[in-house]
């Protein structure tokens, strides 16, 4: 893995867990259960923020 490779692959894994972060905390301040949107947001990153995004 070159280092271009892995730099991208480390912000990439960042970008999901801060978007997980977010989803979470949204959902619980919302009275919501978050555990599927945190599976969902950590898997797919954006698309998961979006789709909770669209269901709250």
């Amino acid at each position: 893995m070159t280092p271009r490779q892995a730099a991208f692959l480390a912000l990439t894994a960042v970008a999901h867990v801060a978007l997980t972060v977010w989803v979470r905390r949204d959902a619980r301040r919302r009275g919501v259960d978050p555990s599927p949107w945190d599976g969902l947001t950590l898997l797919t990153g954006v698309v998961g923020a979006l789709g909770y995004r669209r269901r709250r």
